[in-house]
């Protein structure tokens, strides 16, 4: 599982991605207004980890403390919220998306994982497409650690959610319309 990176680090990073995303509905680039959900309630968090029948990833329950869910954080990306999580549409796209790539494509060999769709969590739809799409590790490998962040496709993983997010924000800083 991955390392906690604490509630405050989830704050100042989710901060961030508000502003650059405002900077950017500014430049008319193609930003929604959206805002992150408050923060998840513990019963909340409890409630989506029995749908589950697990315990979240360290970090996408810290994540999920401080916002529980995004709609278009960036683009058409959607983090999901603990509402999203073992049910409804979103979830069972999810599941497809990890059946098509994880065991149709066998994507897994490529990141030196399972190629077993039951070990990766969607964290992050695409309501338009797979591409952006993202999955949290929850399996084993020697290769790829447990709560490493998976987007499809994968040009990269990342070793944890937190470092996927602190990309998504250099990369939307970056952009200059």
């Amino acid at each position: 599982m991955s390392t906690v990176v604490g509630r405050q680090a989830w704050q100042d990073l989710i901060g961030q991605l508000v502003v650059q995303k405002q900077r950017l509905r500014e430049l008319g680039d193609f930003e929604s207004d959206t805002r992150p959900n408050p923060g998840a309630t513990e019963a909340q968090l409890i409630a989506a980890e029995q749908r589950l029948g697990r315990a979240l990833d360290p970090q996408y329950r810290e994540l999920l403390s401080v916002a529980n869910g995004w709609e278009d954080f960036n683009l058409g990306w959607s983090l999901l919220g603990t509402e999203d999580i073992g049910i409804g549409a979103r979830w069972e796209d999810g599941l497809m998306a990890s059946r098509i790539w994880f065991e149709d494509a066998c994507l897994g060999d490529e990141i030196g994982a399972p190629n077993d769709a039951s070990v990766y969590q969607l964290v992050v739809a695409n309501e338009n497409d797979f591409s952006g799409t993202v999955f949290v590790f929850v399996g084993e490998s020697n290769t790829l650690p447990t709560g490493a962040a998976v987007p499809l496709e994968p040009e990269e993983t990342y070793p944890d959610l937190y470092s996927y997010f602190v990309d998504e924000l250099k990369g939307i800083t970056a952009w200059e319309g």
